[in-house]
């Protein structure tokens, strides 16, 4: 893991160590990657941003990666320019919010001028965002926009048999379709599930059958 910058100490935040670029599935993580200009990442709940801003970071020497930004002050911000990432999860959670607005706009100008990287991600294309300062809907709307689109079912069921053999066991297409099948469309909340599997298989010693399934899910 990289070595924590001044952000990341203040805020206590830790990479996720399965948070890469190799196991993300979708066309985002190579955009993400082949772009190094001002970026904006949208896509819906559970879509997979925080994971890439966090792969972004593993790949970065030095890059910060800050989320639940309205429970601080916006002297956060201070020095940041001189970071060679900065990546900012939830952007939504402080517009509207003239601080943080004013901030995070006159953040953007001095990063530029550093000539360091700056990815914001956000809930839906930046058009379409409470933004109240003019001059920051500018900058955010300029942006190289990637879009985290919504798995498909097949894509879905290849992230969670990935998953499960990273954590330790295995699971079948047929177990894994089921899962789909009853389980909420959310992947935060299908990978949930397959948190409270691997605890259960651990502690029965059972495979994961579809019976174990139903009867450790309630499925």
């Amino acid at each position: 893991m990289n070595k924590p910058q001044r952000g990341q100490l203040s805020l206590d935040i830790k990479l996720r160590e399965d948070a890469t670029f190799e196991n993300f599935v979708g066309d985002a993580a190579l955009q993400l990657q082949l772009h190094e200009a001002w970026t904006y990442l949208w896509g819906g709940a559970g879509s997979g941003r925080s994971h890439l801003l966090q792969a972004l970071c593993h790949r970065t020497v030095g890059g910060i990666y800050l989320s639940d930004l309205k429970r601080h002050s916006v002297d956060l911000l201070q020095g940041l320019a001189m970071v060679p990432l900065v990546c900012i999860d939830d952007v939504e959670d402080i517009l509207g919010d003239p601080k943080w607005e004013a901030g995070l706009f006159h953040l953007m100008n001095e990063i530029k001028d550093a000539g360091n990287r700056l990815v914001v991600s956000g809930p839906q294309p930046a058009l379409r965002l409470p933004i109240q300062l003019a001059d920051l809907r500018s900058r955010l709307v300029s942006a190289y926009a990637v879009e985290t689109c919504e798995l498909s079912d097949d894509e879905k069921l290849k992230v969670l048999v990935q998953k499960a053999h990273q954590r330790g066991f295995r699971i079948s297409e047929e177990v894994g379709r089921f899962i789909l099948s009853r389980a909420s469309r959310d992947l935060s909340e299908i990978l949930g599930l397959l948190e409270k599997l691997e605890k259960e298989t651990l502690r029965q010693g059972k495979t994961v059958t579809i019976p174990f399934v139903k009867s450790t899910l309630n499925l």
